[in-house]
């Protein structure tokens, strides 16, 4: 038995391979497994997993205001073309869930209540580098110079290379300290908790240094584009508490999920790693639930040995590869190593 939930697809982007990726790796593995065990899923139908799109955030408001549109509109035009290109890739699923949704919105707004009932949410001021590319708050050390294509000095994350800047807001805090221990038992008493391997011993690095309280919270004047925090108007939800509850969602959180939650399996990218081997079994262990079972994580498509990216322009179109090599040609093509003589590669 085994519950696949894909991670969370980019607003900002049309359908590239990378998206496809994700969704084609966690749309085979849900297969094999069925064949295996004919009970793979979320709910008893048929289907592939948990798909669907992260919509909230201050990156996508900005985008909405830049194309002239309300973010929902925003939202709800680039989710079309993710279900598109699923249905014309042949990749099922079980849910496809939207964050803007008013199911995901109840389930954000209980996981928060219970998170702040036990005590482990606090007002408090949070002052250091933001990241609005990656929704990312970092710690000086993961920060660098650097110039802007004006020749200006910025500051970037070291991780992404985006621009970061300098923020201090009277947010609600989340006691990430708290669960340091918590954290290093879990992977260290879970071998197989995050595949492959490196990837677990990247995460069990990180944690050689004591995680800071996390900001979950932004200031309502600066986000609007997002889930209100429950009594409080004037601050919004962090998107990614918001966008990593989407999993209890699809699973039936606050009242059916019990069934599901031990299976739950995650398909990421090693670019979300932190927040979902990190940030989210933490959330889950202060809300009394179990970490995921395993967390499958994938590396970046290359191609020409840079990873893909719409701003260099070496994107591949996952529905022209399907209609040039057959839908599941591109499944076999997206499932192969590095080694293959595929003209992309997973590095």
């Amino acid at each position: 038995r085994g519950v696949y939930a894909v991670s969370r697809l980019q607003m900002l982007m049309r359908p590239a391979a990378p998206v496809a990726l994700a969704s084609i790796t966690s749309s085979v593995n849900s297969s094999f497994v069925q064949i295996r065990f004919d009970d793979v899923l979320f709910h008893e139908n048929c289907g592939g997993g948990s798909f669907g799109t992260d919509e909230h955030g201050l990156k996508i408001q900005q985008a909405a205001e830049a194309a002239g549109k309300d973010p929902l509109s925003f939202c709800t035009d680039v989710s079309e073309r993710f279900r598109r290109l699923f249905a014309q890739c042949n990749i099922s699923y079980t849910d496809f869930i939207r964050t803007s949704d008013p199911v995901h919105q109840r389930a954000v707004e209980r996981f928060w209540t219970v998170l702040l009932d036990k005590g482990l949410i606090y007002k408090g001021t949070y002052e250091g580098w933001y990241s609005t590319q990656d929704e990312s708050f970092l710690t000086p050390l993961q920060v660098a110079d650097a110039l802007d294509s004006s020749g200006k000095d910025i500051k970037i994350s070291l991780e992404s290379g985006h621009k970061v800047e300098w923020m201090k807001e009277e947010n609600y805090m989340f006691r990430l300290s708290a669960f340091h221990s918590q954290l290093l038992d879990w992977l260290r008493g879970n071998p197989r908790a995050i595949q492959p391997e490196r990837f677990r011993q990247d995460v069990l690095q990180w944690l050689q240094e004591e995680q800071p309280d996390l900001s979950v919270s932004r200031q309502r004047s600066s986000l609007r584009w997002g889930i209100p925090v429950p009594g409080d108007p004037e601050q919004t939800i962090y998107v990614w508490l918001d966008a990593l509850v989407n999993y209890l969602t699809v699973a039936g959180y606050p009242d059916g999920h019990q069934r599901w939650w031990n299976s739950v399996n995650h398909v990421i990218g090693k670019d979300i790693l932190k927040f979902h081997a990190i940030y989210w079994p933490a959330f889950l262990l202060g809300a009394g639930l179990p970490p995921p079972r395993a967390i499958s994580v994938h590396s970046h498509w290359t191609v020409g040995g840079r990873k893909m990216s719409k701003s260099v322009g070496n994107v591949v179109d996952p529905v022209e590869k399907s209609q040039r090599f057959t839908t599941d040609g591109l499944r076999c093509s997206s499932s192969s190593t590095p080694s293959s003589p595929t003209r992309w590669a997973a590095c």
